[in-house]
């Protein structure tokens, strides 16, 4: 009778340590679930020939404090992505190299007061006003595949001299990175980066051709 006893204390024993064992695991599996990433990487300057033309480059005031915050579904986890420093430093360093001269603006107008101006120095030939609309990512857990993806979506609005809306383009960059040993907040920012890259890329490559922007870079062009 006393066997019996101790057979079930040692039972319950058993129980209740697997039952604090699956705890324990829970919580490492719920603090591993929150990620917080700021995104980095080069920026590397483009070897692109200017456009003969002057610019004013605006963007959002969060352009450059963009945070994204995510609940991700099915135990994917609760995110907070910093992408503003390292697109703003990007598409700085990208304008800057499409135009002969660019003055960073907060809106599109030009006078006295205007700040960015030196004293004398005329107004530039146009505007663009660059957006971010939409960054999205997808890991492994919840996409099946075997790679983390990223995606961006901006909006450039060329702007005449006098501020009038003359063309507006949107474009998408892509990025993936399978990650392999890398933690998955490695993982996502090679992605992220590769994400912004490409959108840029696609900025000096297809922008420019757009109908309205051409005869506005060919206009200016004629008229140095």
């Amino acid at each position: 009778m006393q066997s019996m006893e101790i057979d079930r204390f040692e039972r319950r024993c058993l129980r209740w340590a697997s039952r604090v064992a699956s705890l324990s695991v829970l919580c490492v599996v719920l603090g591993s679930c929150t990620h917080s990433l700021t995104v980095s990487g080069r920026i590397p300057t483009p070897l692109i020939e200017p456009f003969p033309v002057s610019i004013g480059f605006i963007r959002p005031p969060e352009f450059s404090t963009q945070i994204h915050r995510e609940k991700l579904p099915r135990g994917g986890g609760d995110w907070t992505i910093e992408l503003g420093a390292l697109q703003n430093a990007f598409f700085e360093t990208l304008i800057d190299s499409l135009f002969e001269k660019v003055w960073p603006l907060a809106a599109p107008a030009c006078g006295p007061s205007t700040a960015g101006l030196a004293t004398g120095e005329r107004c530039p030939d146009g505007f663009v006003r660059l957006t971010l609309l939409e960054y999205a990512f997808l890991p492994p857990e919840l996409s099946g595949l075997k790679f983390f993806s990223a995606s961006t979506k901006y909006q450039l609005e060329l702007m005449g001299s006098d501020g009038t809306v003359l063309d507006t383009w949107v474009v998408v960059g892509y990025g993936k990175n399978e990650g392999g040993g890398f933690q998955p907040t490695d993982a996502l920012n090679a992605a992220s980066v590769e994400a912004i890259r490409d959108a840029g890329a696609r900025v000096a490559l297809e922008w420019p051709k757009q109908r309205n922007v051409q005869t506005w870079l060919e206009f200016n062009w004629s008229q140095e």
